[in-house]
């Protein structure tokens, strides 16, 4: 099943208050963005309704990037500023395979900076690479080009654990 986007950014957010450890809004971007890829790579269908855009920091959806503007470049600590209906438990109803996504992107994006992450989204090869030209910051990655990369991120993982056993 796919979600808002906005919806799995607050599910984010809310960790990320719960636990004390404040988002900025371009991670929360590359968050969103890692777990929309490990869902497409595990489940086969995509996390999020709304397609990703290249942006000069890397993938963005807009969306999410409206809501939460008026933090800057500052950490996001609060809610208050959501309408009511997306405040009001929409992320107590996300799905085993959302839940999943959220939790290992959260395990293992939240040591990492928004820039570092930003980093990552632009290494070569990237779906986010393969499509961002500085004169159109609008270019739609494609779906199917963030489910192979991720595989491929998923794969390599996998035959890392293989290694060590």
């Amino acid at each position: 099943m796919s979600y808002p986007a906005s919806v799995i950014a607050q599910a984010f957010v809310e960790r990320g208050i719960q636990e004390g450890r404040f988002v900025t809004q371009m991670k929360l971007q590359k968050m969103v963005y890692f777990a929309h890829g490990y869902h497409l790579a595990k489940y086969g269908e995509p996390l999020i309704i709304e397609k990703f855009e290249a942006w000069k920091f890397g993938p963005v959806v807009q969306d999410i990037y409206h809501t939460y503007k008026l933090y800057g470049s500052d950490p996001i600590t609060d809610l208050y500023f959501l309408e009511e209906p997306v405040k009001e438990g929409w992320t107590k109803s996300l799905g085993a395979s959302a839940n999943d996504a959220i939790n290992y992107t959260w395990k293992v994006t939240d040591p990492l900076s928004a820039n570092e992450l930003s980093r990552w989204s632009h290494l070569d090869g990237s779906p986010w690479a393969k499509v961002y030209t500085p004169e159109q910051s609008s270019n739609v990655i494609p779906d199917d080009s963030i489910k192979a990369y991720f595989q491929n991120i998923l794969a390599e993982k996998t035959h890392e654990g293989a290694d060590k056993s």
